[in-house]
């Protein structure tokens, strides 16, 4: 009989953590970073420029439908016609794409057009954005190769992936915010890291996941031992 009583106080408990799911980011999840500059839709936007991608890859915290992709390194999934500003703020922020907008940014920072280009494509269910070889402001000899994917199932909702952030400029998001904006989708706001050196380097693999506490709730206790930053 105690069995059972304990048995129906943690499912109640876990209805209650999935009502109020929160969520957080790591980088112990493994990712793959699929190369899309030779069979994505180049985007061909300019400095700070934007421009909306119809997506059919949807979960339960980013709808599918129609995203907007910011040249400067940031995706909003939801909230009103703003833009993403060139100087990058903490999170939250009405500089990115307004305080009440969904937001993924994966290397939000003053990102240029000089060379390269933005691609999105969808691969199975996987919706992928890349930033392919992009300069920053003032044409700087360094440039950045960055990618979103945001998928349809798994153990991550998003994932950003980071194939070149180490030059001097962008200096691993010396001078970028990384994160997510909820933007009163229902969730948190989760920052990573905002101007700050080393927060990424070439190979990492950023996850965005229910936080520990909500996994165990889901009986996904494999992966509750992630870490948070």
């Amino acid at each position: 009989m105690l069995r059972i009583i304990v048995m129906t106080a943690a499912f109640a408990i876990a209805i209650t953590g999935i009502a109020n799911a929160q969520l957080s980011i790591v980088d112990t999840l493994s990712g793959t970073f699929i190369d899309i500059s030779g069979s994505g839709t180049p985007l061909g936007l300019g400095d700070d420029g934007e421009v909306d991608i119809p997506t059919t890859v949807g979960n339960s915290v980013f709808a599918a439908g129609t995203a907007r992709v910011g040249n400067n390194g940031g995706v909003r999934f939801a909230g009103p016609g703003q833009g993403l500003g060139f100087t990058n703020q903490p999170i939250p922020s009405s500089a990115n794409f307004g305080l009440t907008s969904q937001v993924l940014d994966v290397f939000w920072d003053d990102i240029d057009s000089e060379t390269g280009d933005v691609y999105w494509q969808e691969i199975g269910g996987t919706l992928i954005v890349q930033w392919h070889d992009r300069p920053f402001f003032n044409n700087t000899p360094d440039h950045i190769t960055a990618q979103l994917q945001v998928h349809s199932s798994g153990p991550a909702f998003a994932q950003f992936l980071y194939r070149d952030v180490e030059g001097a400029r962008p200096g691993g998001g010396v001078s970028a915010t990384i994160g997510y904006q909820d933007g009163g989708a229902g969730f948190n706001d989760v920052e990573w890291s905002f101007n700050t050196g080393g927060s990424v380097g070439n190979g990492t693999v950023l996850s965005v996941v229910p936080e520990p506490s909500t996994l165990v709730l889901l009986g996904l206790g494999g992966l509750a031992l992630i870490r948070r930053r």
